[in-house]
């Protein structure tokens, strides 16, 4: 090779980043832009990727070394990149002794169909606790919490007419008043509903579907389900709250489970320090 080849391949090297940078500008929508004191073509450059003969020559300007602080050019300041939205998260469930697919399907509202089909399920009869399946994208529950999360429980207790308190205290146990809390069985919110509880209750209770992802909705059925379980257990209060958590056709069978009572007397004990605060 000679050497005059080795000059050539060189220069074509070094052009061809500008050249590039070139056609990138041009691609660009043309900015005003008014010269700021310490700024140079130089730096202006190196901010645009466009050569300084180039932003020299668009501007009519004869001595690339001298502009004017206040000196109107002409050149396409680069576009910030747009905002990344992160991925929804993917939600996964650990198989326990007793599952089914099917319970685990109604449990967190997504079809069997899916589930086989995320988790390459070729037998749906044959889970395996320990088992890890994906359930799919989770959808994000509506953010409300704090002061504005007890005011629709309140409201929420005042329309079904539940004592507020209890609906605060089930709440509070449950979800610390956040609708975007999602328990690790797939519970919903600031009342900790799953959806399977939810396909059920609202057309029974409410008379209407609910969306338990906002936070109206899961505060009204809350209420609505601790009003159902008060009803139809002659308003003991032990009870209702027992059926809340483990279910009312266990609680009728069998009373309060021993694992239950720790969440029956938190839940008073909070409704009694919520009752003395006001």
């Amino acid at each position: 090779m000679t050497a005059l080849s080795v000059m050539t391949r060189l220069h074509f090297l070094i052009a061809f980043p500008f050249t590039l940078a070139g056609v990138l500008w041009s691609a660009r929508p043309a900015q005003a832009y008014t010269v700021r004191p310490g700024d140079t073509l130089w730096s202006l450059s190196q901010r645009t990727g466009v050569p300084v003969d180039q932003l020299a020559r668009e501007n009519g300007i004869a001595d690339p070394n001298h502009i004017l602080v206040g000196q109107r050019l002409t050149l396409a300041l680069p576009t910030p990149p747009a905002p990344t939205v992160p991925a929804a998260p993917t939600a996964v469930y650990t198989v326990r002794p007793g599952d089914t697919l099917w319970g685990i399907a109604r449990r967190f509202g997504v079809s069997v169909a899916d589930l086989e089909r995320l988790n390459d399920v070729s037998n749906p009869r044959r889970l395996l606790p320990g088992q890890i399946l994906h359930l799919g994208t989770q959808r994000a529950p509506e953010a409300v919490s704090g002061a504005a999360a007890r005011e629709l429980l309140v409201r929420a207790a005042n329309e079904e007419q539940v004592d507020p308190n209890l609906v605060l205290a089930v709440s509070l146990w449950e979800s610390g008043y956040n609708n975007s809390m999602i328990s690790r069985d797939g519970a919903i919110g600031l009342m900790q509903i799953l959806p399977s509880t939810a396909a059920w209750a609202g057309p029974a209770l409410l008379g209407h579907p609910v969306d338990v992802y906002r936070a109206w909705d899961n505060a009204l059925l809350g209420a609505a389900l601790l009003r159902h379980y008060l009803d139809d257990f002659n308003g003991d209060v032990r009870l209702a709250l027992a059926a809340y958590y483990q279910g009312e056709s266990a609680t009728r069978r069998y009373g309060i489970y021993p694992s239950s009572r720790n969440y029956v007397n938190g839940i008073l004990a909070l409704r009694a320090r919520l009752a003395a605060s006001t």
